[in-house]
């Protein structure tokens, strides 16, 4: 099996990273302020993922999308612990919102169940929003950890 190799994004390929996220309707990047990474298994481009400064506290780990053909491999485990560990914008509160069958996963890298937390107006505007009825048809958490 090859191995899952992690590296931050360049100014340049902004356009394909935005390509691919708007393929399944996420919100595009923006490259001034997040940290985002590719991940490639062997010389395939495997998946996405990144960190979204929201204010000088407080950032938001998201866009983490495993392409379909290296799902199973542990790339998004190697794009969250890259993002993680990397982290650019030092010490802040990093918000993350998955659904909940994710906790388990999310939980491996530190993060907890923070609803009894006030989060940023952007993430609670967020997770209100991927929680109203119209959107997905299962809850969203709302997760964070302080880096």
């Amino acid at each position: 099996m090859s191995k899952v190799t992690v590296k931050q994004a360049e100014k340049n390929e902004l356009n394909w990273i935005n390509a691919k996220y708007s393929e399944v309707d996420f919100v595009k990047s923006n490259y001034e302020n997040e940290y985002i990474v590719i991940a490639k298994v062997g010389n395939g481009i495997a998946g996405l993922g990144r960190l979204v400064k929201i204010d000088e506290n407080n950032i938001e780990l998201g866009g983490i999308y495993v392409f379909p053909n290296f799902r199973g491999l542990g790339v998004a485990e190697n794009i969250v612990r890259n993002l993680c560990d990397r982290n650019p914008f030092g010490k802040s509160v990093i918000w993350c919102l998955p659904f909940e069958n994710l906790l388990n996963f999310y939980s491996k890298f530190g993060f907890q169940n923070c609803e009894n937390i006030k989060a940023p107006e952007k993430v609670a505007s967020k997770l209100n929003w991927c929680n109203s009825e119209s959107q997905y048809g299962k809850t969203v958490l709302l997760l964070c950890k302080t880096n």
